[in-house]
């Protein structure tokens, strides 16, 4: 069972916190145990970084709510998807003064031939709770592989602190495929997340629209559109889900849209 390609990409990443000057700061944190870094004073440091690599355009910022929205992603790979993320949170925290809630895997995974079907790799979740462990109040770590013992626990856990945080009328960032796309092209609609769905009618019913956002590169730049909110009409949370998905494509180039071209 191969390793997820993503973890080729780690080194890559973490020289980006090195530059930055926070790779000994954050081990250091994390061996102490300590929390409640600022997500977003740290991401202005890694972007400085990052910037110097792939330059980021996000256009319709207008689009994005002060308060209370699912913002829903497609999942590029993380060489995208985390300077994207970054910036937005930056630029909406300069914006609002809101601060996005990401959920994220909580393991590095191995995969077999189908996309869904995930075992972590021994000590990534260890390593990975303790990273995320620093932004406990903007990261809401969720378990993909089923393996883990502490999957239905885990995940029990990350919903209570989803509805808590729509309750407060945040914004939580979400993909319902969560796992990375191959060639760029949005993944085949039966291997997205019903959670994913779930969480958007639980928003919908709780008066939080969906907000679309496509992420992809072109022309060595990562281009980000958020697109106009909408309410989740379908009432099975698998359908859901291929609705936010349907939503998120209309903004990417046709060539990407994978099922919805």
């Amino acid at each position: 069972m191969p390793v997820s390609a993503e973890l080729s990409r780690l080194p890559g990443i973490a020289a980006s916190f090195y530059r930055a000057g926070l790779m000994r700061e954050m081990v250091v944190a994390m061996l102490r145990g300590e929390t409640g870094r600022d997500l977003i004073e740290d991401a202005r440091k890694i972007l400085s970084e990052m910037e110097k690599e792939s330059k980021i355009e996000i256009t319709g910022l207008e689009n994005m709510p002060e308060s209370g929205a699912v913002i829903v992603f497609n999942h590029p790979n993380n060489n995208l998807i985390i300077p994207a993320i970054l910036d937005l949170s930056v630029k909406v925290f300069d914006r609002t003064k809101q601060r996005i809630k990401l959920t994220i895997a909580s393991e590095i995974t191995m995969l077999s031939n189908k996309l869904n079907e995930k075992v972590a790799l021994p000590g990534s979740p260890t390593l990975l709770n303790r990273v995320y462990g620093l932004y406990p109040d903007q990261i809401i770590p969720i378990p993909t592989a089923e393996n883990r013992k502490d999957y239905l626990t885990g995940r029990a856990i990350a919903i209570r602190k989803i509805l808590r945080s729509f309750k407060d009328r945040n914004l939580i960032a979400i993909s319902p495929e969560g796992h990375i796309e191959k060639g760029g092209c949005i993944s085949p609609t039966e291997t997205f997340h019903e959670g994913s769905g779930k969480i958007a009618i639980l928003a919908t019913k709780m008066g939080i629209p969906t907000v679309p956002m496509a992420i992809w590169e072109e022309e060595k730049k990562i281009q980000v559109i958020i697109g106009q909110p909408f309410y989740i009409t379908a009432q099975e949370s698998d359908l859901a889900a291929v609705e936010a998905m349907f939503e998120v494509s209309k903004y990417l180039p046709p060539d990407l849209r994978g099922p919805f071209k």
